[in-house]
């Protein structure tokens, strides 16, 4: 069963991970989001950020973004990471 956002934003180690590993592919690095757990990449947002890998899409990154951090994701994952 695919980890839902409520519970990837119920454990502060799972969200600080799949959100790290986000940012860092929304900036073309892809390093941290291969050495993601396989749960976390299986999950609502790592199956979207799949997409974006699979399409380069960046509806994909925006998409994710707001669900792991709101509207202004990027800002406040940059002063997150």
């Amino acid at each position: 069963m695919k980890k839902s956002l409520e519970e990837i934003k119920s454990n502060r180690a799972d969200w600080e991970a799949i959100a790290y590993a986000f940012y860092s592919l929304a900036h073309n690095d892809f390093s941290i989001w291969d050495n993601l757990s396989y749960d976390l990449k299986d999950s609502e947002v790592g199956t979207i950020c799949q997409k974006y890998i699979d399409t380069k899409d960046y509806k994909y990154v925006r998409e994710a973004g707001q669900m792991l951090a709101g509207e202004h994701w990027f800002t406040a994952l940059g002063r997150t990471f």
